[in-house]
């Protein structure tokens, strides 16, 4: 009988009965106003031209990119309470130990899928997941349009169009996938 390779073993430190999840706070970008005080962004969305304030983010908390999906950067990474996932190259210090590490394309495309099965098995637990790379805005991003065009059937452009609409800084870097097509 053949192994099903959309399994994927979630390490025990994550689904251990003894510490349930508590729930994290997560806060919607701060603009700034004219004298400095931080605006939330659903007061600074209605602000038109004009308004005196500038697009200036103080700060960006991790985006949910679908239920229970979180896009971040290293920042957000240090205070998660559930799931992470780390597509950075090397080992931060500022990581918290349980990071599951799987370097961004260090394998090609198979890293994404690797990463993809492990989203995807995270999410069938009912756990929260943060996919982050060092900024929130070229890696995390790719592997997380990955995973919604090989597990979720949108494709690219859809996948990049949701990410956008919930984390404006990110990039489109699906042209890094040719150069790592192995």
């Amino acid at each position: 009988m053949g192994r099903d390779s959309s399994a994927m073993v979630i390490p025990s430190f994550y689904t251990r009965d003894d510490d349930p999840p508590r729930p994290a706070a997560r806060s919607a970008p701060q603009h700034l106003v004219p004298d400095g005080s931080p605006l939330p962004a659903a007061q600074y969305s209605g602000a038109g031209e004009g308004s005196g304030i500038k697009d200036q983010t103080l700060g960006w908390r991790e985006s949910e990119i679908i239920r229970n999906l979180f896009l971040g950067d290293l920042q957000d990474a240090s205070r998660f309470d559930s799931m992470i996932i780390s597509v950075l190259p090397d080992v931060m210090a500022t990581e918290p130990k349980r990071t599951i590490r799987l370097p961004f394309l260090a394998n090609g495309r198979a890293s994404l899928d690797t990463t993809s099965a492990l989203i995807d098995a995270g999410l069938r637990l009912g756990m929260p997941v943060l996919v982050h790379c060092e900024e929130g805005c070229e890696r995390a991003p790719l592997a997380v349009a990955w995973f919604l065009k090989t597990r979720r059937g949108m494709t690219l452009d859809e996948a990049y169009a949701l990410i956008k609409s919930r984390r404006p800084i990110v990039r489109d870097r699906r042209t890094w996938l040719g150069i790592y097509n192995r």
